[in-house]
């Protein structure tokens, strides 16, 4: 509510209190108030107005003989700056002037019935355009509706979201509206009859929902003045939702692919196939790729499956699409459910507030691939057979289903056949993963792949750490007469080794380590001791790294690696890390 010094009119004229009356009456009648305000020596006396003049002419006074001074309003009501308007209006009913004087004696201003009308009335023409630009412009639809159910006015945003135009609804009731199924329920009606705020869901022809909300605003009385409708429409706002999840899905694409760049991975998808098994097994893999059919990889570990995974997907109709790699072997049971299906804001104690994507989601139009089957736990099992399936996920703590087009391939070095008599493997999850089953072989079977492959990772490791290395041609005929346990893994571990610790440019069989010839590793290490002696921190890190590959061939998963070397399985898991074992 305004208060006088608002109110008041600052530019007042101002007359000594000498003034003849002649002159003032003539000042008078320059004034825009008609109001003058009279001083003696800067000393304020009071207020003449037209009326003060005509009221003393008829009460039988002659004012043309006096002075400013005999000629003041009496009485001349008075009132502080900060008094506001309902104050303002209780004493012009009594007087048509007031005077505004601050707690100093002051005179700020006057007021007078006119002025005061014609300032309302300007400060209601912008309350007026105020409220409308507020309307006009406001995203959500508002409808103002009096006590009887009438629309006062309403925003163009409901012509957009009634498909109904503003001069057919403005001055109806909304029991009319209601009845012309222009809009059903009417929130007004409801907050009409139990006076308070109501929210409600109302539907179009078209099938868009709008959640309206109506608030009551009341008089001093207790009784309703008007009803404010807000109208959001919700379609809009779960299309928004949609849009922002795939920008989310597209941004955590986006980084899986930076890390697979930053790593090497993507685009590494060319397999190197000389020997007849291996000419055989990439044969297979292209003819499949062109189905959608699920493919189950087995072999020993460390023999490339993931390769041949992602050159499948690369030789597919998806290889535009997402390649995903999920190790159930490698993510805690706790957590690989939230990693698969993702979860919704809030779903458990310490979730993301905005929720997660998960592994399969993120996946979709692409291809999920499953390292170590055999670890997924008989739970999740169940989950995944489901999804396979079906094609549809839930994250967890929603229940909003999620429409997937997935290709699935699956990998294990462990016999899923023998887990599944054991009752550790579901036997339809595993009839469903082996649609079409590929075994991939073993380094040792597929000797004439050994000089290619050495071949590519010296130029990938060279390249890497800036060196000029080679192998000698006795180097490589030592390599194509081992064994190999750790197959392609264990060949792409020696030659790093070999570039960081050998100290000539061509690596002699002198170089290699013992049990290439047929020693065990330990006379290995002995006999390298007896010869020049590397670096202890070298030394030490070779060891562990051997040690590391030749426990992640013997367990499955890093908590048995931990308890077999005796120590936590968050070192097991730092470790892996830093040597770069899969």
């Amino acid at each position: 509510m305004p208060a006088a010094k608002e109110l008041m009119l600052k530019e007042y004229a101002s007359i000594d209190s000498e003034m003849p009356c002649s002159a003032v009456v003539e000042k008078i009648l320059q004034s825009a108030g008609q109001v003058l305000a009279v001083f003696e020596r800067k000393k304020y006396l009071g207020l003449i107005t037209t009326h003060s003049l005509v009221t003393l002419e008829r009460g039988g006074t002659s004012p043309v003989s006096k002075k400013a001074g005999e000629l003041l309003l009496d009485p001349c009501p008075e009132i502080s700056p900060d008094t506001d308007l309902s104050g303002v209006l209780a004493v012009l009913q009594q007087q048509p002037v007031i005077a505004v004087k601050s707690k100093q004696g002051k005179l700020e201003g006057v007021i007078t019935g006119s002025l005061l009308a014609l300032k309302l009335a300007v400060s209601a023409q912008e309350l007026e355009k105020e409220l409308d630009a507020v309307i006009a412009f406001s995203s959500d639809e508002i409808l103002i509706a009096d006590r009887e159910g009438r629309v006062l006015r309403a925003s163009r945003q409901f012509e957009d979201n009634f498909g109904v135009e503003l001069d057919a609804v403005l001055g109806k009731t909304v029991d009319e509206l209601e009845k012309k199924k222009v809009f059903y329920p009417s929130v007004t009606r409801l907050v009409l009859d139990k006076k308070e705020v109501q929210t409600v869901i109302q539907s179009r022809r078209d099938g868009r929902k709008l959640l309206a909300t109506g608030t009551p605003a009341f008089n001093d009385d207790g009784s309703i003045f008007r009803v404010v409708v807000n109208t959001r429409d919700i379609t809009k706002l779960n299309n928004l939702k949609q849009k922002l999840e795939e920008t989310e899905l597209l941004k955590n694409r986006y980084q899986q692919e930076l890390v697979e760049l930053r790593q090497g991975y993507l685009g590494s998808s060319d397999l190197i196939a000389e020997s007849p098994a291996m000419v055989d097994l990439v044969r297979m893999a292209q003819k499949i790729a062109a189905v959608d059919s699920t493919v189950l990889l087995t072999g020993e570990s460390g023999v490339g499956k993931g390769m041949i995974a992602r050159f499948i997907h690369s030789c597919s109709p998806r290889s535009a699409k997402p390649f995903t790699v999920v190790n159930c072997g490698a993510i805690p049971e706790n957590l690989l459910e939230s990693e698969l299906f993702g979860y919704a804001g809030g779903a458990f104690t310490g979730a993301l507030k905005e929720g997660k994507i998960g592994k399969l989601e993120l996946a979709n139009k692409g291809t999920l691939f499953l390292d170590e089957i055999a670890d997924l736990p008989l739970n999740l099992q169940v989950k995944l057979l489901h999804v396979i399936q079906e094609g549809v996920i839930s994250r967890i703590g929603s229940t909003r289903e999620i429409i997937l087009n997935l290709r699935f391939i699956a990998a294990t070095n462990r016999d899923i056949a023998t887990l599944v008599e054991e009752g550790k493997f579901r036997e339809d999850l595993y009839f469903r993963l082996d649609v079409i089953p590929l075994l991939v072989p073993p380094l040792r079977e597929r000797r004439e792949d050994i000089r290619k492959l050495t071949a590519a990772f010296l130029e990938k490791l060279n390249r890497r750490y800036q060196k000029q290395k080679s192998f000698s041609a006795e180097a490589l005929t030592m390599f194509e007469a081992y064994q190999w346990p750790g197959n392609v893994r264990e060949l792409e571990n020696l030659i790093e080794r070999m570039i960081i610790v050998a100290e000539v440019e061509e690596i002699t069989p002198q170089s290699l380590p013992g049990y290439l010839l047929g020693e065990s590793k330990k006379e290995s290490f002995l006999q390298a001791a007896k010869g020049d002696l590397p670096p202890l921190k070298e030394a030490l890190e070779t060891l562990e790294k051997e040690l590391l590959t030749k426990a992640m061939q013997r367990y499955r998963t890093t908590y048995e690696i931990a308890v077999a070397l005796q120590v936590d399985q968050s070192t097991v898991v730092r470790k892996i890390h830093k040597h770069k074992l899969s």
